[in-house]
């Protein structure tokens, strides 16, 4: 039998990839264990090592008193239709700049992506007085129509890249065959569009998730007020208790993990999909 042997090489890649591998782990241990400690164990020398006493407790504080488990429902619910409308609108929005000719497709084309060098903050002060007239400030849709409009062009960028790959005959014999244009595009076209898709999901889902500047701005009540605003509010003026703190940033953590470890599969074949078209 031949013996598999490692040359230099090779082992000095096996040992970068462990200490990367390690590298990304570790935030999210020192996380974890950060939140099952108490600010005398965080300030007193014990700040990367196993917590001395584990104050599952925290926990218990963070979801209740600190109204994460409100604040995480905002996230969820605002998230999740900032989601929706933006793939939906984006889709069709490809679907008809790149699938159909039509005079001017080209210039709204570009006018779209324009929207990418504007950055969101950057319009706080107009959108401000757009939601105030609209009367949507402290509610849900006052960061849903703004998280959808900004993430538009984007979500627009990562699918017209996939869409106008797809060959013209299949949409043809679609419609050879009695199927509508609405039909074609959400049967035939939109199930070929998955990876693109839930790429263009992931880079909304983490613009969204982790916003705070507009969340704080236009929310002012706790009933639609999100996670990344609840977790700041509590940081006390004179005093704080960081145990319940990393509590609440394990909780927020962990849909994006969730998320990933359960997209990472689309996403590779996303990539693939575009080297091959490169």
């Amino acid at each position: 039998m031949k013996t598999k042997r490692f040359s230099i090489g090779q082992l000095l890649i096996q040992l970068f990839l462990v200490i990367w591998t390690v590298a990304c782990l570790f935030p999210l241990y020192w996380l974890f264990t950060f939140s099952l400690k108490d600010n005398n164990e965080i300030f007193g020398g014990n700040v990367v090592g196993l917590p001395h006493n584990w104050i599952w407790s925290n926990y218990a504080n963070a979801w209740g008193a600190g109204k994460i488990s409100l604040y995480l429902r905002n996230s969820v619910i605002t998230t999740a239709v900032t989601l929706l409308l933006t793939l939906l609108l984006s889709f069709m929005s490809s679907y008809g700049l790149l699938r159909m000719r039509w005079k001017g497709q080209k210039v709204t084309l570009t006018y779209l992506l324009l929207g990418l060098m504007i950055p969101m903050h950057a319009a706080l002060l107009p959108l401000l007085g757009v939601l105030l007239k609209l009367n949507v400030l402290s509610t849900h849709w006052g960061l849903i129509i703004p998280y959808t409009a900004f993430n538009i062009p984007m979500a627009i960028l990562i699918i017209s890249g996939f869409i106008g790959a797809i060959p013209y005959d299949m949409e043809e014999a679609a419609f050879i065959d009695g199927s509508g244009i609405y039909r074609t595009a959400f049967t035939i076209i939109l199930p070929m569009m998955l990876p693109a898709m839930v790429t263009a999901a992931i880079f909304v889902f983490l613009q969204v998730w982790n916003e705070l500047l507009m969340a704080s701005v236009f929310v002012s009540s706790d009933n639609v007020r999100t996670l990344t605003v609840g977790i700041q509010q509590m940081f006390g003026q004179y005093q704080t208790d960081w145990g319940p703190i990393g509590a609440a940033l394990v909780i927020g953590t962990l849909p994006t993990l969730i998320l990933y470890l359960c997209m990472s599969s689309q996403v590779q074949r996303s990539l693939i999909v575009g080297a091959v078209k490169g």
